[in-house]
């Protein structure tokens, strides 16, 4: 009996070798089965329920015994929870402390649409029938949700949809320095061709304080839209992503009117980097010098008002270098949703001075 106990244990190591991949297994640990079922049947019952829709139809699919929402989205008191003997950081929750990309609760329940993306699979369907800003029509966008096509996270090509955008990515998931992006593996938080640094520390999913924080990749100037053929947002295989590398970038595959530098802007005037602005710069140096004095004084990182770095940093810096750092869209805006309208990290509707220009002032220290 034990003979065949040794057997079954090895066969079944070796099942989760060919679906986990030898070299993987630094980046996902645990057991095999706290993620994916073989026949979809435990004592008699299915695993995954097949009546709840299209979710579990992706789920099925991939031998998975839940979807990114059945693992990150539990809506339970905790930021993270455990599964298995993974940590499982949670985008919606109903914790106190909010993760680096903020919390889907808040447009929930009633709560204003416009505090966060509208993702499909909460049953909060987007009334908008285009992106706020988009440089095209994107078909599609009431159907909007985690990943694949009309996603944000994974591959996002015409052709792939869901979690079938995500194939493989979290047996490989590289870091926490991303400088390559090539693959959905090796990008920052799986956005496709976006490089960064992951926070590794003690709170490894938050921007928590100036030594405890992601590291965002940003560049001097926005990307430049020539035109769909040339492959400005999409690559050749018509998959979504920035051609910059940067975190604004990948915004602006979107939002394109934005954030990109585009001399044909839909206001028929140049989105310039330059004063007098008609849009809040991204991908765009923090100014020094006369007359923009007023920026020096950002020296210590705050995470009420992130910057990026021209270089995809190695470690974590509580160093902010006006002159060299980053104006990025996540200065302003969390990635999923904030208590706040238009996403913003900070109460701009505020009816008292200071909590309205409290993000502001972070660069802005003349307007304090």
């Amino acid at each position: 009996m034990m003979k065949k106990q040794k057997v079954l244990a090895a066969f079944f190591s070796i099942v989760c070798m060919l679906f986990m991949g030898y070299e993987s297994r630094a980046a996902m640990s645990g057991l095999c089965y706290t993620c994916h079922t073989m026949h979809n049947s435990q004592n008699g019952s299915p695993v995954v329920s097949l009546t709840y829709g299209a979710e579990t139809t992706d789920a099925k699919a991939f031998l998975l015994v839940g979807s990114c929402m059945g693992c990150h989205a539990q809506g339970t008191a905790n930021n993270i929870e455990t599964l298995g003997t993974s940590d499982i950081p949670q985008v919606y929750h109903t914790d106190t402390t909010d993760l680096a990309a903020g919390n889907f609760r808040y447009i929930l329940g009633g709560s204003s649409d416009n505090k966060g993306h509208n993702i499909v699979d909460f049953g909060e369907a987007d009334s908008k029938t285009q992106p706020p800003g988009r440089r095209h029509d994107i078909n599609g966008i009431a159907n909007f949700t985690c990943a694949g096509t009309m996603g944000c996270h994974g591959i996002r090509g015409s052709s792939l949809g869901g979690i079938e955008g995500m194939s493989g990515a979290h047996h490989n998931n590289a870091g926490p320095e991303l400088s390559t992006a090539d693959t959905v593996a090796n990008s920052y938080r799986f956005l496709s061709a976006v490089k960064g640094y992951e926070n590794n520390g003690a709170n490894i999913w938050e921007n928590l304080n100036s030594t405890n924080h992601n590291e965002y990749f940003g560049a001097t100037t926005p990307m430049s839209f020539t035109g769909c053929t040339s492959q400005s947002c999409h690559d050749a295989s018509d998959n979504a992503r920035p051609q910059n590398n940067t975190m604004s970038g990948f915004c602006a595959t979107c939002h394109g009117y934005f954030h990109l530098l585009d001399s044909g802007g839909r206001e028929g005037v140049g989105d310039d980097i330059n004063s007098p602005f008609i849009r809040h710069p991204t991908d765009v140096i923090l100014p020094t010098g006369t007359p923009d004095t007023e920026y020096e004084s950002y020296t210590t990182y705050n995470v009420v008002a992130p910057v990026a770095r021209t270089a995809v940093a190695s470690s974590i810096s509580a160093a902010v270098t006006p002159g060299t750092d980053v104006v990025m869209c996540l200065s302003c805006h969390g990635a999923h949703a904030t208590n706040y309208d238009d996403m913003l990290r900070w109460d701009y509707k505020s009816t008292t001075l200071a909590t309205a220009i409290a993000g502001c002032g972070v660069c802005h220290t003349d307007k304090n």
